[in-house]
């Protein structure tokens, strides 16, 4: 058995391992990835303080973590009680819009055909629109329950895991027999640079369109500012099939304030996920991109298996399948 082919069965059986704490407790599992996340920003941004700055390894992790935890606290501090105001606001907004069919109003019958389109659209979206919020509202208490352990252990996790990271890396190799170690570590630095790349690169283009947005709706003078822009940077963890899911309420909300306001809106939008792709492609410049279709297949199967948090780790688990592909598998289907 050639060296390669042992790095692959050694590494598949230590991934299968790891994705089987899913089957034992999905609230664990979650944590762990989340802490994961978590553990690649602070490696990432004290990385950049330990250059800049020239302090101690350990003293750059520190600031890190005061930055996220502080930063985490003003959002929850200040964010979340705002948001939850304005949810309630929104909802009834949402039912008038549908019961008045306030989409009417742009036409003034003057495109009956296309308004017959939109009133089909918007009516068949009506029913899973509501299901969707039934489901979210359903599991609140659930999420409520639970969020206290959650914050906690991925706070504990994330603070324990960035200290002792290096550690964890330096000493990850010797699960591996010696013999394959060279090849092995060439997988697991390849999978560690494109997975920090992607997850650091995901958290600023979803900042960035959520700041953008409540900047946008608010010049604009669109309603329900704040819970739009929150949403609209909850969707961009999910890449491609997000921004459909946030300009579904944009598209409401923007109906309501007119034809004016609502094309202004969308436009403006538009060039805010243009810039933030713009800045996704700069950043994975030179590393390799997974299709969009494989993308959208990806979160259907991963979001069947893990449920709401599949569509979240979809792509980080494309990333290592495709580095698991390129390391193993092709150079075995490629050899004379």
């Amino acid at each position: 058995m050639t060296k390669n082919a042992k790095s692959s069965i050694y590494t598949g059986i230590y991934l299968a391992l790891f994705f089987s704490i899913a089957l034992i407790s999905m609230q664990v599992f979650s944590i762990i990835v989340f802490s994961i996340g978590s553990i690649l920003i602070i490696d990432l941004f004290a990385k950049i303080i330990q250059k800049f700055f020239k302090l101690p390894r350990k003293l750059s992790i520190l600031f890190s973590l005061l930055a996220l935890f502080i930063f985490i606290g003003l959002v929850v501090g200040l964010l979340i009680p705002t948001v939850i105001h304005e949810v309630s606001n929104f909802l009834n907004f949402l039912e008038s819009f549908f019961n008045n069919k306030e989409w009417k109003k742009l036409f003034n019958n003057s495109f009956p055909q296309l308004e017959n389109n939109i009133s089909e659209f918007l009516s068949g979206l009506q029913p899973k629109l509501f299901e969707f919020l039934n489901y979210i509202a359903l599991q609140i208490p659930n999420v409520g329950q639970k969020a206290g352990s959650f914050i906690f252990y991925l706070f504990l996790l994330t603070i324990y895991g960035s200290f002792f990271f290096d550690t964890f890396k330096n000493k990850l190799l010797f699960m591996f027999p010696k013999s394959i170690r060279k090849n092995t570590l060439l997988f697991w630095k390849d999978l560690y640079i494109d997975l920090e790349t992607f997850v650091v690169s995901t958290v600023f283009a979803a900042i960035f369109v959520g700041g953008a947005a409540f900047v946008a709706t608010n010049i604009i003078g669109i309603k329900y500012s704040l819970i739009l822009s929150v949403w609209a940077a909850l969707t961009n963890f999910i890449p491609v099939v997000g921004v459909i899911f946030e300009f579904i309420p944009l598209i409401i909300v923007g109906i309501s304030s007119g034809i004016t306001k609502m094309l202004i809106l969308l436009i403006v939008m538009i060039i805010i996920h243009a810039t933030a792709f713009v800045f996704f492609l700069y950043v994975l410049k030179g590393k390799t991109r997974i299709n969009s279709v494989a993308v959208i297949v990806s979160i259907l199967i991963f979001g069947y298996i893990f449920g709401l948090i599949g569509p979240l780790i979809a792509v980080p688990i494309g990333i290592l399948l495709r580095t698991y592909w390129n390391h193993f598998i092709s150079p075995y289907l490629e050899r004379s």
